[in-house]
């Protein structure tokens, strides 16, 4: 699944980081487009770890299912972009850690279209993502059902497409909840130290305005 890219440019990556221990990988091989490609996925997991990845990663159409996830553990770069569509209850969260970098081209760096259950995560590395998607759209999260994106993510991906990043969202983003239990007292005893205050000021007022004596004189 080569289409687009040049085969030069993997050629010339692979020359670039055989020094150092890289291992250059096409997006097709590290993919499953239905579940008859998960096999495949596990007898790739045994093979040394892709660092480099040419070409799109897909991961469409599998239900009930745990992947290798472990195969995209040592991915740093990748020219093309992350897919994941129609899934779902996939037991293995899909994990970059070692993720730093991606080039993505006619579509997002990261999609997650009509998911149920999936999760998707970078690590803490990813310092940079680049879109050539004719909307300029560089992380499109849609139509998920229980796709989990954490504020820790969110800002991940913000941070790795600023300036130029552009999100299309709409769900998917997870916000922690206040435990009202624990700020109830807090807003109540806040509440008595304003009034306690104002009272305190009011005293102050009253006692320190002049007297009708002391107009007099």
């Amino acid at each position: 699944m080569l289409s687009g890219v040049p085969k030069l440019l993997v050629f010339l990556i692979s020359c670039c980081h055989v020094a150092l221990a890289a291992r250059v990988c096409i997006g097709q091989n590290i993919s499953a487009t239905d579940m008859s490609d998960v096999p495949y996925l596990f007898e790739m997991a045994k093979e040394p770890r892709c660092t480099h990845v040419i070409g799109d990663i897909f991961i469409m159409n599998l239900t009930d299912i745990e992947l290798p996830v472990d195969i995209y553990r040592s991915v740093r770069k990748i020219y093309g972009s992350i897919i994941v569509i129609n899934n779902t209850n996939i037991h293995t969260p899909i994990h970059f850690p070692s993720l730093r970098f991606i080039n993505a081209t006619v579509l997002p760096a990261i999609t997650a279209f009509k998911n149920r259950n999936v999760m998707v995560s970078v690590g803490p590395h990813f310092k940079k993502a680049i879109s050539e998607q004719k909307h300029g759209i560089t992380f499109a999260v849609v139509h998920n059902l229980n796709f989990v994106i954490d504020t820790d993510q969110y800002n991940l991906w913000w941070l790795a497409g600023y300036p130029n990043g552009r999100f299309l969202l709409d769900s998917g983003l997870m916000a922690s909840v206040c435990d009202e239990n624990l700020f109830k007292p807090i807003a109540a005893i806040l509440g008595w130290l304003f009034v306690a205050l104002a009272l305190g000021l009011s005293t102050v007022a009253f006692y320190d305005r002049p007297t009708k004596k002391q107009k007099q004189e």
